[in-house]
């Protein structure tokens, strides 16, 4: 079943034109299949393809629903490559993550993400995971800038080596993954002060890309 992101969803006839309509032929839909549809925001609904032109294409929406968040997680990865990045949000956006935050730390790569970019993996993750919640995304200039995003967050971590295994069982929380250099002593002090605890996953090494999504799995499958 292919997915449709939609700004505004309603029951009856709808036309949709621009990216959604190219992506509908480029997969060559047939008329009468069936399709998902979502703006994002937690509603979602069923329908069908009526039609397509050149300029658009023609679908019905029969049926509408909203869902609501059972897990509300947020992720600050510090800043990867884009290749990386987006493949972080792409499985953060399958895992139903509420948002995402690159900032800037002591030994993050120095580079400009593409925001647009990452918007348009995480519009195509929600179409084909069926999730409805499309997840904040942001790049913030610093740790500190994060911290104070989330500052009345009573569940919140950074994960390290040495760090305790995560085994809390909560609905909310945020969590911040490093740079492949690791923290610096004074980012770490700052996690103190700022009542962030320790998380470790194990003995391997991991790449930010993978630690955002295990800690994700372990919080939102839980």
């Amino acid at each position: 079943m292919h997915g449709v992101f939609l700004e505004e969803l309603s029951i009856g006839e709808i036309k949709i034109e621009g990216r959604e309509h190219q992506h509908l032929r480029v997969k060559r839909i047939k008329k009468g299949e069936t399709l998902f549809f979502t703006d994002g925001r937690g509603n979602y609904g069923f329908g069908v393809l009526l039609g397509q032109d050149k300029k658009g294409s023609l679908v019905r929406i029969d049926k509408l629903e909203k869902s609501k968040r059972k897990k509300e997680l947020y992720a600050g990865l510090s800043v990867i490559e884009q290749q990386r990045a987006e493949i972080a949000v792409e499985k953060l956006t399958e895992l139903g993550i509420a948002g995402i935050f690159f900032f800037y730390s002591k030994r993050s790569e120095k580079r400009n993400l593409r925001k647009d970019r990452l918007n348009k993996i995480a519009v195509e993750a929600i179409k084909q995971s069926k999730n409805p919640f499309l997840p904040r995304i942001e790049i913030l200039s610093s740790i500190e800038e994060v911290l104070e995003r989330f500052k009345s967050f009573k569940n919140k971590y950074f994960l390290d080596f040495g760090g305790e295994k995560f085994s809390d069982s909560v609905n909310t929380g945020v969590y911040l993954v490093g740079p492949e250099g690791g923290w610096t002593e004074k980012e770490k002090k700052i996690f103190e002060e700022n009542s962030l605890k320790k998380i470790g996953l194990g003995e391997n090494v991991l790449r930010a890309e993978t630690a955002a999504i295990s800690f994700a799995s372990f919080f939102m499958l839980s």
